[in-house]
């Protein structure tokens, strides 16, 4: 059976802008990321995909993880609808991947990305700091089958 994992992460700790969808990530922030690209490279994780909304803090967060992972950063998919998106539009957007990619990092924005984590996985506890990820694994062959309450919370120790 394949599996099919989602790193849900939300993006790293952000400053302030006129409007919501500029605002930059801090230093911190970056440096936030860039550690969790490096826990993901330590453990050997692979992306097939890399997917983000198309805010400043979320593409930022995108390109500093794939720059410690070694993912190529024109291969980054803006999706314009993970913008402040629900849990249920986050699910329908994960539901169309390609179903070839076997672990896909996206990276949103609370409560959305929060709130799809514990509706997807039960062991899942509270909310996503900023660049805290959950990574979660279905023991599926299409993207477009994940449930909620399925998923199985991958630990990163």
């Amino acid at each position: 059976m394949m599996q099919k994992t989602i790193l849900l992460m939300r993006h790293g700790e952000a400053g302030s802008a006129m409007r919501d969808v500029d605002r930059p990530l801090t230093d911190e922030g970056i440096e936030q990321c860039k550690a969790r690209g490096l826990m993901l490279q330590q453990h050997d994780v692979v992306c097939s995909a890399i997917v983000t909304s198309p805010a400043a803090r979320t593409l930022s967060s995108a390109l500093a993880v794939a720059e410690v992972i070694n993912y190529p950063e024109d291969k980054i998919i803006v999706t314009d609808t993970l913008y402040n998106a629900s849990e249920e539009a986050i699910l329908q957007v994960i539901k169309s991947f390609d179903d070839s990619w076997h672990t896909v990092l996206l990276v949103g924005h609370n409560p959305g990305i929060s709130f799809l984590a514990l509706t997807l996985c039960p062991e899942v506890e509270g909310n996503l700091d900023v660049s805290e990820l959950h990574a979660i694994s279905f023991p599926l062959l299409h993207w477009s089958d994940i449930m909620p309450g399925k998923g199985q919370l991958i630990t990163y120790a």
